[in-house]
């Protein structure tokens, strides 16, 4: 009752101009490993947490805008393989902090609600371990790398005031695609093919301040 008190009619949330963002929930790294011809969606779980702001506009029903996102992710737990066949027992695939950027496109609903879709790009860090080693100390191995990818997103607010919202938002990251190549020595000389393809997807929710 509180809540629908704050609210002016419908249709006259206010949603336009500058707004900042508090978020945090779980993460799926779900990395494609590929060797010798056998191909493993491991997934793995986490956590993370992050702050966003952004400027939108409303034509109508219509809302877009752009956001700065900015979001750290725990390190997930390694990928385990038989070391006999791969050469080596444990990966580790780390993502440091993720700084990004995209435009935001939403449809306002019963004046409160407000479904959207985001595209963008983002500027992540990523390095792997390899039985506690870090990649760059083996011979042959890659170093860690900074790198932009393509991000996108969906998810929906619902507007408690003309200030105060929920959000909750499914956000997909590409990682770095390592091959036999980037762990040098590390790997078992018989093997004709490894591949790692990494992507961490983020289901977060928040708080969005409206000023």
């Amino acid at each position: 009752m509180v809540a629908s008190a704050a609210l002016p009619a419908e249709g006259q949330v206010h949603f336009a101009g500058p707004y900042a963002v508090v978020e945090g929930g779980a993460i799926s790294y779900n990395t494609q490993i590929t060797f010798d011809g056998v191909d493993d969606p491991a997934g793995r779980g986490g956590a993370g947490f992050g702050a966003a702001a952004g400027f939108r506009w409303v034509r109508g029903r219509v809302v877009f805008g752009p956001e700065i996102i900015l979001n750290q992710a725990t390190v997930p737990d390694p990928y385990t393989f038989d070391a006999a066949a791969v050469g080596f027992s444990e990966l580790d695939l780390r993502r440091a902090l993720s700084f990004g950027a995209d435009f935001r496109l939403g449809v306002l609903l019963a004046g409160r609600v407000l479904p959207f879709a985001a595209l963008g790009l983002s500027v992540n860090h990523q390095s792997e371990r390899v039985d506690g080693t870090s990649l760059e100390d083996v011979p042959g191995g890659a170093s860690p790398e900074t790198f932009g990818a393509v991000q996108f997103g969906a998810g929906a607010e619902l507007a408690f005031s003309n200030h105060l919202r929920a959000r909750f938002v499914l956000r997909s990251l590409k990682g770095i695609d390592r091959t036999a190549d980037d762990f040098g020595r590390a790997l078992n000389p018989a093997l004709n093919r490894f591949d790692v393809e990494p992507r961490q997807i983020q289901f977060f929710s928040g708080m969005v301040l409206q000023l």
